[in-house]
């Protein structure tokens, strides 16, 4: 498929309506992040009142399983309109949810190839530094990961790809179809990472949003930093 140079207009207009027919809602506010292979749309201001309710108990939980489950049966559907907008064979698609922030984020990544050099790491950050604390912190929830790839959508967002990451119990469950728990249980051990690790001072700019999601069958997963510039 080729790629439409500006599809952007259109794909809000989309994931506005798509979010409101299944969810009941439409976020207050997106943000389209475009840099092949990858397509990244942030929410913000997307919470329903009954999640609202539901929080006020502690029940963040069942509303993330419910919002997974939910993405995980309308994934296809998304995909197959995303991919007429933006004329991008989709290969993999992710999402994830900041309930805090009232935010989360869809991730698409197309079959097109990577170029490395288009995903430089901006001034003032620190590679290395930022590599291995990311290291450290796969160890401490999973293991360490085969392979770790790093793409700079913009100066402020960072996507973080890990390949080979799960550890032979991990496999067993999925084989198993226990994989919404086990999405679960990940996550929070993932968001350790801001607790545990200055990152701050290698990323030029302190952490406003950490999202989290894996393909279990393809034993990898991303993480997205999106970053508010420290003055």
């Amino acid at each position: 498929m080729e790629e439409r140079v500006d599809f952007t207009n259109d794909l809000a207009r989309f994931t506005y309506h798509f979010l409101e027919n299944h969810f009941g809602e439409s976020p207050a506010s997106l943000e389209i992040f475009n840099k092949p292979p990858f397509t990244l749309i942030h929410l913000q201001g997307f919470l329903m009142p009954s999640e609202k309710l539901l929080l006020q108990k502690d029940k963040s939980t069942y509303v993330m399983e419910t919002r997974d489950l939910l993405m995980q049966s309308l994934k296809a559907d998304f995909i197959q309109e995303f991919e007429k907008i933006t004329n991008k064979k989709t290969v993999e698609f992710y999402a994830d949810w900041n309930l805090e922030n009232e935010s989360g984020m869809f991730l698409a990544v197309s079959d097109q190839e990577v170029l490395p050099a288009d995903f430089e790491w901006p001034a003032g950050t620190e590679a290395e530094s930022v590599h291995e604390i990311i290291k450290l912190n796969s160890q401490r929830t999973q293991k360490l990961p085969d392979q770790i790839n790093y793409f700079w959508l913009a100066d402020n967002l960072l996507v973080i790809e890990r390949q080979g990451i799960l550890i032979d119990i991990e496999k067993q469950l999925i084989a198993n179809g226990v994989m919404e728990e086990l999405r679960l249980a990940k996550r929070p051990l993932e968001h350790r990472i801001i607790k545990l690790f200055n990152l701050q001072p290698y990323l030029n700019g302190t952490i406003k949003e950490l999202y989290v999601d894996w393909d279990f069958k393809m034993d990898k997963g991303y993480m997205v930093l999106l970053m508010e510039k420290d003055n």
